[in-house]
């Protein structure tokens, strides 16, 4: 039909070119058939090399392993998170993304042919052994990962819980590779844990969100109401923590911050059709009624956790503290392929209330505090920009103009950006050796009075 309408078009064309008419309509018919010709010639081309590869490799390769890897190839060619995934890689990811699955608790990601480690999960396998974030993984059970792709290698460090894998790692101030021996287990991924912290002012909510699971807005409620119970109803301000938070589901994004607002936009979604274009809003909902909040980030703090960052932070519901975060600003739909897998897409881009892409740009923090004396460290801070055909930014450094924030508590001047000289080394189990968290807990004490949190659950 679209090739006869082609033709119709242009015995029209010959008609109209006295009267000046017709000539883009036909020109885009046109041009939507070389489009398509140039598409069958390529597509004939891929049928040719796959014949020679078949007939001619030094062995008979199979046709699903070639066909995997050319799929594969040209989705990683588009950006670093479009990927195809087979039909146990599928269902992986359905298991991860319900909260539990096995392995060692790594996310990872592969750029400039190395595989880097983005941040362990916590109290996994990973996390326990030390793995830190930017460590390069240089081989798997003694096979190097050097043009292993990365559906492979997380294929090559999954296993039967109880068997173990040993990882070759290059460390940035290490000269000699690091050697670490895990044991695969069931991650079950404990998404929020909560603690309250005593300070000179009053009680501390201080509540770790892990990643964004299904359930992450509901452990978040929970956590809220039972910081208030232990506080018995006085609470001074919390802490939200997203240092090292990989992100996850979109829609748990949007529930995480409307946790805490109650008015003003929250994220924004545009694609390539305007008809798919979205907004989401918040919905009076903050079960905290407005107590003073601050949020800690790292360059760990991608996707959907620089969602609810940048949300609490433009709203002017919460002061960010930490270091400038990953700036992954895309968002990927998992279209199921029947009896065959999904595509995992890159579908939109979103934007913060202000009108800005984080897209290879992040969240800039109000106040910088590092949590080394080394910041400059360039394998603990790998980027969105820092991978293999990353998005630009689509709106650079253009924002909408947002209300005037409140002035900084006074305090804030006082906070150095990084530990003094002497500072313990960081210890996981003792809190007063993470100096982000210190600050962020003398941050909170200076930011207004105490109040009564009387937590919904609804």
């Amino acid at each position: 039909m679209r090739l006869r309408n082609s033709l119709m078009l242009g015995g029209v064309f010959l008609a109209g070119l006295a009267m000046g008419t017709m000539a883009q309509p036909l020109q885009r018919a046109m041009g939507q058939q070389a489009a398509n010709d140039s598409t069958y010639q390529q597509l004939s081309l891929f049928g040719d090399i796959l014949t020679l590869v078949k007939e001619n490799y030094v062995i008979d390769p199979p046709s699903d392993k070639l066909i995997y890897n050319a799929v594969n190839g040209m989705l990683s060619g588009l950006d670093p998170h479009s990927s195809y995934m087979n039909a146990q890689q599928y269902a992986d990811m359905q298991v991860q993304t319900s909260g539990q699955f096995g392995g060692l608790g790594l996310e990872v990601t592969e750029t400039s042919g190395l595989l880097k480690v983005i941040t362990p999960i916590d109290d996994t396998p990973g996390s326990r052994a030390g793995i830190k974030p930017g460590d390069i993984i240089v081989e798997i059970n003694g096979r190097s990962t050097e043009g292993l792709n990365l559906d492979n290698a997380v294929t090559q460090m999954r296993g039967a819980p109880g068997t173990q894998v040993t990882l070759t790692i290059k460390r940035s101030g290490v000269n000699t590779p690091v050697h670490v021996t895990l044991t695969r287990e069931i991650i079950k991924i404990q998404d929020v844990k909560d603690r309250l912290f005593t300070t000179p002012a009053g009680a501390v909510g201080y509540i770790r969100l892990g990643s964004f699971d299904e359930d992450a807005s509901a452990h978040i409620r929970t956590a809220v109401t039972s910081l208030a119970s232990q506080a018995h109803g006085h609470i001074r301000g919390y802490i939200l923590d997203l240092r090292d938070n990989p992100g996850g589901l979109l829609d748990q994004a949007v529930a995480v911050s409307d946790d805490f607002l109650n008015s003003g936009e929250i994220v924004s979604t545009h694609g390539r059709h305007a008809q798919d274009d979205q907004v989401w809003y918040a919905q009076d909902n903050d079960m905290t009624h407005g107590i003073p909040m601050v949020v800690l980030t790292n360059a760990g703090t991608a996707s959907a956790a620089e969602i609810v960052t940048a949300a609490l932070q433009q709203n002017h519901r919460a002061l960010v503290l930490g270091t400038k975060t990953f700036g992954k600003g895309s968002v990927q739909t998992i279209i199921p392929i029947e009896n065959a897998g999904a595509l995992r897409l890159t579908t939109a881009l979103y934007f913060t209330p202000s009108g800005r892409s984080i897209q290879d740009y992040g969240v800039t923090p109000n106040i910088i505090v590092s949590d080394s004396r080394t910041p400059e460290d360039t394998f603990a801070q790998l980027r969105e920009t820092d991978l293999l055909h990353a998005f630009a930014n689509p709106t650079g450094q253009t924002a909408t103009p947002l209300p005037p924030a409140p002035p900084l508590p006074a305090i804030a001047k006082t906070i150095p950006d990084k530990p003094p000289v002497g500072w313990p080394t960081f210890d996981a189990a003792n809190p007063s050796t993470d100096f982000q968290l210190q600050m962020a807990l003398k941050l909170v004490d200076a930011m207004g009075p105490a109040h009564t949190a009387t937590a919904s659950t609804n």
